[in-house]
């Protein structure tokens, strides 16, 4: 049977929950149309061979095919993702991070969708859990309205999404920067021309202190910063040119209240000095396309705020 989607995993010093995340592939995706690339990121410890170990012992049940790669050295989320791209043999491509889980109706619910690839993206919704995963049983699809903008709506997580291999080529996360999804994202969107969201919340969100994006440092720059290029370099091709600027603007607000909580205030007053220049940028933007009254005001309180901590 052919690969209809191929689930990329970067795997980094994730031991524990690693046989939460085997187990959750054994139920959710466990057909022979379904690739799990697992990207070992030169681990410290035993993660990857925890995978391997899972799959050696559960290969009379195992349908799912599996590819690892081994990094020589560590170098991130951004290039371990890039790297699973340059193999994924699916007709769509998605994302999942080794310490969360997938939903035991990933692939029942999905396969309708990937047998008949008129979408360019599907996306889903997903559930948080600290400690016990969730238990989902819903099994009803409902389709939701779906435009370039969801990302905006539904936020920018690529695990969330299947994306059609041959519409991301060149596309790549941006290296050496975190909250890269945003960059990904908006570009893949820009050059969706059609895609589908439906209700149901295949991927289980665990939420813990010690990840990268939980510890709120002057780095929460690289959100807006990846957010503002990306739109930068894709604008002209999405219809709803105003309305994106607007969102854009709403956001700038949101970002800039975020950075109060950076609690060390050197590292605050780095992080507004980091955004400034991005919003200029994004007046610029407004400048060019235009914005509602909505967006315009939040801009211009995510620039006083910015002013008065830089």
């Amino acid at each position: 049977m052919p690969i209809l989607v191929s689930l990329i995993c970067p795997v980094y010093k994730v031991a524990q929950y690693i046989p939460e995340l085997m187990q959750s592939l054994l139920a959710g995706v466990n057909t022979d149309q379904v690739e799990i690339v697992f990207v070992d990121d030169c681990c410290p410890e035993q993660s990857i061979e925890y995978c391997e170990k899972f799959i050696a012992d559960n290969q009379h049940d195992i349908q799912f095919n599996s590819v690892i790669i081994r990094q020589l050295v560590n170098q991130g989320l951004s290039v371990s993702r890039n790297e699973g791209l340059k193999v994924a043999k699916g007709k769509y491509v998605g994302f999942i991070d080794s310490d969360d889980a997938i939903s035991p109706h990933y692939w029942n619910t999905l396969k309708r969708y990937v047998q008949n690839p008129e979408n360019d993206i599907i996306e889903f919704d997903f559930e948080e859990f600290s400690d016990s995963l969730p238990m989902n049983n819903e099994r009803n699809i409902t389709e939701l309205p779906s435009s370039n903008l969801n990302p905006f709506y539904t936020e920018f997580f690529v695990w969330i999404r299947l994306y059609k291999k041959e519409m991301l080529e060149n596309i790549k996360f941006p290296r050496g920067m975190i909250y890269e999804d945003m960059y990904f994202t908006m570009h893949a969107f820009s050059r969706s021309k059609k895609s589908v969201r439906i209700s149901n919340s295949l991927v289980f969100y665990r939420k813990r202190d010690g990840s990268i994006t939980a510890k709120r440092t002057s780095l929460y720059s690289h959100l807006l910063i990846n957010l503002v290029l990306a739109i930068q370099q894709t604008i002209y091709n999405i219809p709803q040119k105003s309305e994106l600027v607007s969102q854009l603007q709403k956001r700038t607000l949101l970002l800039m209240l975020k950075g109060l909580k950076i609690s060390d205030k050197a590292d605050r007053k780095i992080y507004y000095q980091l955004c400034f220049p991005k919003l200029i940028e994004v007046n610029m933007l407004a400048k060019q396309y235009g914005s509602d009254i909505i967006g315009k005001i939040n801009y211009s309180l995510s620039c006083l705020i910015c002013r008065l901590f830089k």
